[in-house]
């Protein structure tokens, strides 16, 4: 019994990591892209974009209302774009962008976002 539970804690600890977010180094928002019905918005930083939900498209980081507070991730994003700030992007690691929409599906899904 004890062997089994030590199996099911590191079975649990390891998917945990697995899906955890993954933060990239500071970088600078290169390109916005808004507007869009959704509500989602897409961005480029200047530094190599991480993927460690394996998603198809890695042009972009999609940001969706369904996985992230999308006004508040917009606005201090363009204001880090305005004044030429560092940031740092939490990526998700167990899912891509969901819309049904082409240019936002199956790129990688940010979660949070932090200024520097």
């Amino acid at each position: 019994m004890k062997y089994l539970f030590g199996a099911a804690l590191i079975l649990t600890s390891s998917l945990a990591n697995a899906a955890a977010d993954q933060w990239t180094a500071k970088v600078k928002i290169v390109e916005l892209y808004t507007g869009y019905k959704s509500g989602h918005f897409l961005f480029k930083t200047s530094g190599a974009h991480i993927n460690p939900a394996n998603c198809g498209d890695t042009s972009l980081y999609s940001v969706e209302a369904v996985n992230a507070d999308v006004k508040s991730i917009y606005s201090a994003l363009l204001a880090a774009k305005m004044s030429n700030q560092d940031v740092k992007i939490a990526i998700a690691g167990d899912r891509c962008g969901t819309s049904s929409l082409d240019h936002v599906r199956n790129k990688p899904s940010v979660s949070r976002i932090g200024l520097f």
